[in-house]
């Protein structure tokens, strides 16, 4: 995270502002969190930058899983089916 203010640009390229938006944790929160507190008029560029992250990961279906990952839930989806069936 870089001192001063962040343009939305900035944000939108930040790694540190994409895993609060995609995935936040206390930590990631909190750094922003005191973002907002030290620089208050930036919550209109945090709220549009956030939303031009998630629609980014969307468009280019960054938070999708991957073929193994598909597999291993279908093939999860596939048992609980089975076993649902069996007891009937």
């Amino acid at each position: 995270m870089k001192s001063g203010i962040y343009s939305l640009t900035d944000l939108i390229r930040d790694e540190d502002f994409i895993t609060w938006v995609r995935r936040p944790t206390p930590d990631h929160s909190g750094r922003w969190e005191k973002y907002l507190e030290k620089y208050p008029g930036q919550a209109s560029t945090l709220d549009l930058a956030r939303s031009y992250v998630n629609l980014i990961a969307e468009d280019t279906g960054r938070d999708l899983p991957v073929m193994k990952q598909s597999r291993k839930m279908w093939q999860e989806v596939k048992n609980t089916i089975k076993s649902e069936n069996s007891e009937n």
